[in-house]
């Protein structure tokens, strides 16, 4: 608390005018540099998204939007959706076993399901395509134009209806003229990565290029006691190129390729014994809970374990995508054509323990394509209007499973040989998941007054998934366990209508109303009984909100401030069923929950060299109706991931020296309240209040080609629960990295 304390004071100190150290210097910058930053001397620049599909300021979107720029992402060390924690307060994570997959919660809204037929609350879209696979998020976020997190339902104008939100990332754009890119870092844990991007015209204003890819590499940081080797080692690379074909001003025809590897470990876990044994009976060491077999971690080192495997993964990520933009009059036809594919094999050893009680196999090979179409006015009249329509495929085969209590195995018998009498075996689960969805959409802006604008918008959609599940022994024989067929067709109508007042020229007020959706489906996890297999309903979301966005003291200060309620209806809540003798994943429609909160934005800019910013957040949501298995009630209880209040602020510093370079200091931090990462709210499973904070120092050269740095993440060394799993007699605990910090080079041409 008292760190998070000296956080937010640094940074509500950061925004007073008079704090700003402020004054300008007498030495001046660069000429070309005095151009770029033209915007900035008068105060905040403009900042341009598309949240609407048309390039507004931000601070005439009647929507609560977070930006973030290109350069920002870089200064920050973003590297992943996860990362946007750090300037997203509202946006929370649930880090499991794999190191390029998450599930992602906005505004308490979100699903703590980690297979792979999850699409999860929170749509992310690359370039404007929506991408379902969760191993396939996490490797497309470097050379990028900026990133834009739209809070609340978009269930109008985005892919697949999501109930939480969407993060949209842009890539960098081939350009006119040429130009490259280039930043490489050196840190703690032999850390290197290096983003590189380079492109410009190859045939004067007709065909436009850009190639970019980023490597990461890093040596892990947790100690396996029983080998002596160092765990969590990151190794990914990933690469794009994109192709501008522009014939005349009329027509854009933009093709892009993508694809990447992962070679690192998979996340190792920490231990929590649930002291009892294999027959539910009470074990302790004293007032210290084993598992089943004894076995306790007890020395409290988040960063050492004792394992008998050594997680990997092996992750393969290809996409492509054709986009065609037509100006036909005073209309633009936009068609979206795109393919994703994910290779991933994943090896965990769930137990987290130097005995072989259980170790996971995950395989998934999902595969989807889209097609939108979108036909919308690019006229300057007072009525403003997008229709069109969506398709969305994917085939999900997987083929996963768990080799259970192989440490009771008779050590005399034959390799493969299953010991019914103690060990279980391997238990296989595969299935074969396909879902199409066809959506039809259609929103219009209308200009009522000079200044009062009125949003409606429709979407009609539909989702129709096919599920073939099966399960079964195979360590000798196959010994058929279940063999499941599904089918389930869900329909829903979305709608938002929202009313944009612009008071003045620097203040907007909106208010809006709007449902959201997320189809149901079929759980993904081990199960063993038909009933566990029986479809979950659609759940929906209905939004309301209001709120202002202002520009003061001569667009110095940035002031926005959003309230919100939802009526959650049928949340989708993922849970573990520990009432038989292994636990069994479950994912049911938890009732109706209900959430309102409220969130500011501060923004200052007094002078060129002085930025600072302060994001909070205050959240209540708790659920109102839900009764879980075993007849557990949780109504009442907090909705997981869902601190009450969370807070991102941080400042930016430039000092000029003689001849035209300068130095520059960055620091930024975060804190949050108490939150959970189970529906039961127990008070083990709980996330305690924690703060991070992060440094950043650099030298610029006088043209800003240049660019050395020092950085630090989390610097103050915080480590907080990120995931909870309850396995056999124990429970698996992620823990967030540890402090990190480096060299950096950043160069322009």
């Amino acid at each position: 608390m008292k760190r998070a304390s000296a956080i937010l004071s640094v940074s509500m100190l950061a925004l007073i005018p008079a704090a700003a150290a402020a004054q300008e210097s007498s030495d001046t910058l660069p000429t070309e540099q005095e151009a770029a930053d033209s915007a900035t001397q008068s105060g905040l620049n403009v900042i341009v998204v598309t949240a609407q599909r048309r390039e507004q300021d931000i601070q005439e979107v009647p929507i609560s939007v977070t930006a973030i720029s290109g350069d920002e992402l870089t200064e920050v060390g973003i590297r992943d959706p996860r990362d946007l924690t750090l300037v997203v307060p509202s946006l929370s994570i649930q880090a499991g076993t794999s190191s390029t997959t998450t599930s992602l919660f906005l505004r308490g809204v979100g699903i703590g399901d980690f297979n792979s037929n999850t699409t999860g609350a929170v749509g992310v879209y690359v370039d404007d395509v929506f991408l379902g696979a969760n191993a396939g998020k996490l490797f497309n976020v470097f050379d990028s134009e900026g990133i834009e997190v739209l809070k609340g339902p978009q269930g109008t104008l985005y892919g697949r209806n999501t109930t939480a939100g969407a993060i949209r990332f842009s890539s960098r754009k081939p350009t006119d003229e040429f130009s490259a890119d280039a930043a490489v870092s050196y840190g703690r844990f032999n850390e290197v990565q290096a983003e590189a991007g380079v492109g410009g015209p190859i045939i004067g204003d007709v065909l436009k290029a850009r190639v970019a890819g980023t490597y990461l590499r890093r040596d892990g940081w947790l100690l396996n006691r029983v080998t002596g080797h160092k765990l969590n080692a990151l190794d990914m690379w990933a690469g794009r190129a994109i192709v501008d074909f522009t014939p005349n001003s009329d027509v854009l025809v933009r093709a892009i390729v993508h694809g990447g590897q992962n070679r690192g470990d998979a996340r190792q876990f920490q231990h929590r014994g649930s002291g009892v044994d294999l027959l539910g009976n009470p074990i302790f060491a004293g007032s210290v809970p084993l598992d089943g077999l004894g076995y306790a971690d007890t020395d409290g080192d988040v960063d050492a374990g004792d394992y008998d495997v050594e997680g990997q993964e092996r992750v393969d990520v290809f996409g492509a995508s054709l986009t065609g933009e037509f100006d036909i009059g005073n209309v633009t036809l936009t068609s979206i054509s795109a393919y994703e594919q994910v290779r991933r094999n994943t090896l965990e050893d769930t137990d987290a323990s130097p005995n072989n009680v259980l170790t996971a196999t995950y395989i998934d090979r999902p595969e989807q394509f889209s097609q939108e179409l979108r036909l919308q006015s690019n006229g300057s009249g007072p009525i403003n209007w997008i229709v069109g329509g969506y398709y969305f495929h994917d085939k999900l085969v997987t083929d996963s499973s768990f080799d259970i209590l192989r440490v009771l195995r008779d050590p005399n018998d034959l390799p493969g040989t299953l010991d019914p009498v103690n060990s279980i075996g391997n238990y296989a689960y595969p299935y074969t998941q396909k879902t199409e969805s066809w959506a039809a959409f259609a929103q219009t802006d209308i200009d009522l007054t000079d200044r009062l604008t009125l949003t409606g918008g429709l979407r009609y959609s539909v989702d129709s998934i096919d599920f073939d599940y099966q399960a079964f022994f195979d360590d000798v024989v196959v010994v058929p366990v279940l063999d499941f067929e599904g089918s389930k067709t869900f329909r829903d109508l979305s709608w938002r209508a929202a009313l944009a007042y612009q008071a003045s020229d620097d203040v907007m007020l909106y208010a809006s109303s709007s449902k959201g959706y997320n189809s149901g489906g079929f759980a993904g996890g081990s199960s063993s009984d038909p009933a566990q297999l029986q479809p979950f309903d659609s759940e929906t979301l209905y939004a309301y909100e209001a709120g202002f966005k202002s520009d003061l003291l001569g667009r110095t200060l940035r002031f926005n401030a959003t309230a919100f309620y939802y009526d959650y209806r049928d949340l989708q809540v993922f849970v573990f069923d520990t009432s038989g003798v292994l636990p069994v994943q479950r994912k049911l429609n938890a009732g109706n929950a209900e959430i309102y909160g409220l969130e500011v934005e501060l923004q200052a800019q007094p002078s060129r060299y002085f930025n600072a910013f302060v994001n909070t957040s205050f959240l209540h949501a708790e659920y109102k109706e839900f009764t879980a298995l075993a007849a557990e009630d949780y109504s009442g209880n907090d909705l997981v991931n869902a601190p009450d209040f969370s807070i991102s602020g941080g400042f930016t510093v430039t000092q000029p020296l003689p001849g035209g370079s300068a130095l520059q200091f960055r620091a930024d931090g975060s804190f949050q309240s108490e939150s959970f990462l189970t529906p039961d709210n127990a008070r083990a499973n709980r996330v305690k209040p924690y703060g991070t904070a992060n440094v950043r120092f650099s030298w610029l050269s006088a043209d800003e080609k240049l660019e050395l740095a020092l950085w630090g993440k989390n610097v103050t060394g915080t480590r907080y629960i990120t995931y909870i799993s309850p396995v056999v007699t124990m429970d698996q605990i992620n823990y967030n990295d540890p402090s990190t910090y480096g060299v950096q080079a950043v160069l322009k041409f």
